[in-house]
């Protein structure tokens, strides 16, 4: 992602379109160690036996809660700028209805 910044007089298409951007990118994240997971369990649990592999596995499992906190993070910040611009919008649009209904040039 080469923007840096987010800006709501742009409108909030760009905090949407980065916020999706996050999800994408926490989605291929939980791919890429569920692969190493199932790696672990499928092919290397058959192909390699002994203490050196259960030492190997273990560590591997000890590692895994923080692969899901780092993925319910990314969530979170993606549903926190989906839901940002959602309200940023709500409180626009209800600022609009407000200046329209109270100013008349009539």
């Amino acid at each position: 992602m080469a923007n840096n910044s987010i800006r709501y007089s742009e409108g909030t298409d760009s905090v949407i379109n980065t916020a999706t951007q996050i999800s994408e990118l926490g989605d291929e994240f939980f791919r890429e160690y569920t692969q190493l997971y199932n790696l672990v369990e499928g092919d290397m649990a058959s192909n390699w036996k002994g203490e050196d592999f259960d030492a190997f596995k273990q560590r591997v499992n000890d590692e895994k809660h923080f692969f899901e906190t780092m993925r319910d993070i990314i969530t979170e910040y993606a549903t926190f700028l989906r839901n940002t611009a959602n309200a940023h919008e709500a409180r626009m649009e209800d600022s609009k209805t407000q200046v329209d209904s109270n100013c008349s040039f009539d």
